[in-house]
């Protein structure tokens, strides 16, 4: 097997220290053992409820807040606790498109100029800036006037088709997307959903995406990975993740979807919702779990393989769908 490009090793983020706080403890954690290994030029889909630590996550990878424990390897280059933020080691290798596209773009500028940003830290001369300004906006589905109009008279669709391709501009070896589709209208989530799948097939470059769009998930992703409460619980093939979820809350999350392309089955109802109260011992799902047992409680879930790479830590991993 070949060395994965992005290499997560037990990695840990705790919330910052409060000056109330006592010396005897320490902050708790707001991700825990985060392993995950994600291949050069697939597409990793990283799912959850709001609140699960997926963002802190990309946050963390990205160098934006610092990480207590563990690592990550970037295409051969380990990063620790101790080196400076990956965004300083990797320039224009890793990009970031965010949820929200009004607030990543400067409001003094023109979607173009923006877009041409990571030209011009390039060293790239105006003219040709210019030009491939003008061809990546193109490819976005993103009209010339566009370009030369600010954030607060163009569509949220146009702002995250200039943030888009303002991310390609830096040619990026992987690029994160933090709820790429989360602040757009039904219509226009569609259509840039249809841009990310086209960008992906063209670009040939690796995706960490976040979403809580479980079928735009299932048609981009080639991995998947589900947390919950800072914890990573299934990792697995999306093909064979969307088949037979192992883990309740994979179940639950997918039930609740309402698509039955992803679930035709009864619908898992949860209850209560996502706490951040930390756990020192068990499951953190055990609260919610329909599956528990005074195991559950106690002792925290092995990894288990369910098959070819699809990994479910859980005591009762589910063999079969309800």
């Amino acid at each position: 097997m070949s060395a994965p490009y992005l290499d997560i090793v037990d990695l840990g983020v705790r919330f910052p220290e409060q000056r109330n706080r006592s010396a005897r403890s320490a902050a708790p954690y707001i991700l825990r053992h985060i392993t995950a290994r994600i291949n050069r030029n697939e597409t990793f889909c990283l799912l959850g409820e709001s609140g699960s630590g997926k963002t802190t996550l990309i946050r963390a990878l990205l160098g934006l807040i610092p990480f207590q424990e563990g690592h990550f390897v970037l295409d051969g280059q380990q990063i620790s606790r101790h080196d400076k933020p990956a965004y300083r080691c990797f320039p224009n290798r890793m990009q970031l498109v965010f949820q929200d596209p009004a607030t990543s773009l400067s409001p003094s500028c023109t979607l173009g100029e923006s877009m041409q940003e990571p030209l011009q830290a390039q060293g790239i001369k105006h003219r040709e800036r210019l030009r491939i300004v003008h061809r990546l906006a193109e490819q976005m589905g993103l009209p010339a006037e566009a370009l030369e109009r600010r954030p607060g008279s163009v569509s949220g669709g146009q702002c995250q088709r200039a943030c888009i391709g303002r991310a390609l501009a830096a040619k990026p070896d992987i690029l994160f997307l933090d709820e790429p589709l989360a602040a757009l209208d039904t219509l226009t989530r569609q259509k840039v959903a249809e841009l990310l799948v086209r960008v992906r097939e063209q670009y040939r470059m690796t995706f960490f995406l976040v979403t809580h769009n479980l079928s735009f998930a299932a048609r981009i992703s080639s991995r998947v990975a589900v947390m919950y409460l800072g914890r990573i619980v299934e990792q697995a093939p999306a093909a064979q993740f969307f088949r037979r979820p192992g883990h309740p809350y994979s179940q639950a999350l997918l039930s609740s979807a309402l698509d039955p392309a992803l679930w035709n089955r009864e619908r898992i109802i949860l209850k209560g919702d996502i706490s951040s109260d930390e756990t020192t011992s068990g499951c953190v799902f055990y609260p919610r779990c329909f599956r528990r047992t005074a195991l559950c409680a106690t002792d925290a879930p092995p990894r288990q393989l369910l098959g070819d790479e699809h990994e479910v830590c859980c005591h009762f991993p589910c063999t079969s769908l309800p």
